[in-house]
């Protein structure tokens, strides 16, 4: 049994040194996004995908050994939680928590980044907007005659 919670162990350290990986990207992704940099936010999403096959893997590697610990345990391994398995190998409750604060963190900045490209798009939208479909006349072109008056003006009037 030591041996696979030692590979258990092992593994979450990987996936929290991974997943501090990740946060330390966001946390620049937010900076980036402030700052409207479309390179270094191109540069970080590369980094990222590179990590998720690593958590992927990581990932899969922790259910084989959750498998195995629960047919020691004669237990399934949905019912064997990484706080349950916690409570009944101390050696366990220092990753426990640390897994725990580190995933927190990251989807705490997630939510963020993921607020600031939705004002980001309503922004590009409302751009688009005003190029494309204004409902109003914001001015009048002095040539127009009467009838004109009733259509749309679009901030690029491509007939000028």
């Amino acid at each position: 049994m030591s041996e696979v919670l030692e590979n258990l162990d092992r593994n979450l350290k990987e996936q929290i040194k991974c997943y501090t990986e990740l946060y330390d990207l966001e946390k620049g992704k937010q900076k980036a996004l402030i700052e409207n940099s479309v390179q270094e936010i191109d540069k970080i999403t590369a980094r990222e995908e590179q990590l998720f096959p690593v958590v992927n893997h990581l990932e899969k590697e922790r259910i084989l050994f959750t498998e195995q610990i629960g047919q020691e345990l004669g237990m399934v391994p949905e019912d064997l939680t990484l706080a349950v398995l916690a409570e009944r190998f101390p050696v366990l409750q220092g990753v426990h928590s640390d897994l725990e604060r580190v995933i927190g963190e990251l989807q705490g900045i997630h939510d963020i980044n993921t607020q600031l490209l939705q004002q980001s798009i309503k922004l590009v939208e409302f751009t688009v907007g005003l190029f494309m479909h204004q409902e109003k006349n914001t001015y009048t072109h002095p040539s127009r005659n009467g009838n004109d008056m009733d259509k749309k003006l679009h901030l690029l009037d491509w007939r000028i």
